[in-house]
This record gives structure tokens, C-alpha cells and sequence, in this order.
């Protein structure tokens, strides 16, 4: 099936997800973004699929785009599962314009033929617009804001500390993972690309 996309900027993909959150404002509880109850508005179903999916994927928009499938050995920590769903959502989002067609995927959807350049802007867009769903802008920047200021002496011993001590809270906030945290707290400037390698990135090699 022929199709054709365009990369967004990151201005766009903030009002989408923007659009997105005011159309489910009822699935927001303070800082938390309940994105399975808006999928679930969307008449989408996640299926948790058992055995080693995970040694392949993190997870994937099945062919029939209804149906979102996750390795269910991801569902055992909520922070992480939560950020690799939204991603996926995003996926369907994006490439089924859900905000045009007023959140509701046609009954015979099909699926797309992906050119690899399509594939890799619907995969960067996907990723930057979990993380603006997840992680609203002016709501995240403010709690940001106000646990760097707010830190306990200790965790000013050093702007590494710094960092690390607030991605802990805002991940317990926003209760995504503190690694999602870095990845928002960079395209909106509030840290730097080597702090977000030194503090989270390569951590993860450790």
C-alpha cells in the first residue's frame, strides 16, 4: 500500500501531542498520562505476547494496526513498559493521522509499505512525540525546575549528582523511567547532550 509521510519538526509534534492531551484530558491524574486508557480510547488492544520477544524487540504496531504487541516481560516494571507502549501508540499516531480522523482507526485499516526513509522519520518522530505525550512541556520543565532548586544539599555535591538526584524524582512524578526523563530533559534544553551521556546514556554500560 503506497503512502507517504513528512517529517515533523519538534514544534509540530508538540501540538499534536498537545491535541492529544486535551482530547484525554479525563486519563490525566496530576503529572501521570494514563496512555494505555488512551489507547484504549482509541479502540486500539495491546496484546502482551509471552516467551523472547524481548531479545528481538521492545515491541511492534501488529499488521492489523488495531493491535499493539509488547513482550510481556516488560510489563513487570510500569515505567519502562509505559514509555516502550507510548512509543508504539505514536507509531499509529503518526502514520494513521489518528488526531485527523478524531482518534479512530477505520475498521479495514491496512498496512503501510514503509520506504527505509520513511521508516526512520516515523521512528524519530514517534520517539521525540512519546516523549512529549508522556511528559507535557510546561508540566514537565516547572518539576524539573523546582526539584533542581529545591535538591537536598547532597545531591548539590556535584551537577552530575544534581542531574541524576532530579531524573530520579521526575521519573517517580511522570512515573516513566529516569532515562526517558534525560531523553525529554535534553530536546527541551534543560540539560546537554554529554550530560545526558554521562549521567543516563552510559550509565546503562555499566
Amino acid at each position: 500500500m503506497s503512502f507517504d509521510y513528512k517529517k515533523r519538526s519538534a514544534g509540530e509534534l508538540e501540538q499534536i501531542a498537545d491535541v492529544v492531551l486535551s482530547r484525554y484530558a479525563h486519563r490525566r491524574t496530576g503529572h501521570f498520562i494514563d496512555i494505555e486508557g488512551i489507547i484504549e480510547d482509541c479502540e486500539i488492544t495491546i496484546l502482551l505476547r509471552r516467551g523472547e520477544l524481548n531479545k528481538y524487540c521492545e515491541g511492534y504496531v501488529a499488521t492489523n494496526p488495531h493491535y499493539i504487541v509488547l513482550p510481556e516481560a516488560y510489563a513487570s516494571y510500569q515505567p519502562r513498559y509505559r514509555s516502550i507502549l507510548a512509543e508504539e501508540f505514536c507509531h499509529i499516531i503518526l502514520e494513521y493521522d489518528l488526531i485527523g480522523t478524531g482518534g479512530k482507526l477505520p475498521a479495514d485499516a491496512q498496512p503501510h509499505a514503509l520506504t527505509p526513509q520513511q521508516h526512520k522519520d516515523i521512528e524519530s518522530d514517534a520517539e521525540y512525540l512519546k516523549l512529549a505525550l508522556l511528559f507535557p512541556k510546561l508540566d514537565f520543565t516547572n518539576q524539573f525546575n523546582d526539584h533542581f532548586q529545591n535538591a537536598p544539599d547532597d545531591a548539590k555535591i556535584s551537577r552530575d549528582k544534581h542531574l541524576i538526584y532530579c531524573a530520579e524524582k521526575l521519573e517517580v512524578d511522570f512515573q516513566v523511567w529516569a532515562l526517558m526523563v534525560a531523553y525529554r530533559a535534553l530536546a527541551l534544553e534543560l540539560i546537554s547532550e554529554a550530560e545526558c551521556r554521562r549521567c543516563f546514556s552510559d550509565r546503562l554500560l555499566m
